[in-house]
């Protein structure tokens, strides 16, 4: 179960297949798990796919004090740096 430590809490991610990169994000309230069944499999034929799951979701940590959409944007501009992606296209749902 890979984890990176973003902006002092650990995000828990995957990452299979390859090509362009593509980040898939969760809706509120869910987790990565959204995408396995029938999206991930699909994309991860033509791209190289991230999914991970948002701060307070699943396996990520649950920081105390809450936190906002700016919170997760600044996780994912960290995720990426983290993972050497310069340049991915999202794809997301809520």
């Amino acid at each position: 179960m890979p984890k990176a430590l973003v902006n002092g809490i650990n995000i828990h991610y995957q990452t299979s297949g390859q090509g362009i990169d593509l980040v898939l994000i969760h809706g509120a309230t869910g987790n990565m798990a959204f995408w396995y069944l029938s999206t991930l499999p699909a994309l991860r034929k033509e791209f190289r796919v991230t999914v991970y799951d948002l701060r307070g979701h699943g396996y990520s940590d649950v920081p105390p004090s809450g936190y906002t959409s700016a919170d997760m944007a600044g996780d994912l501009r960290g995720l990426l740096d983290c993972l050497g992606i310069e340049k991915a296209n999202l794809l997301g749902h809520s």
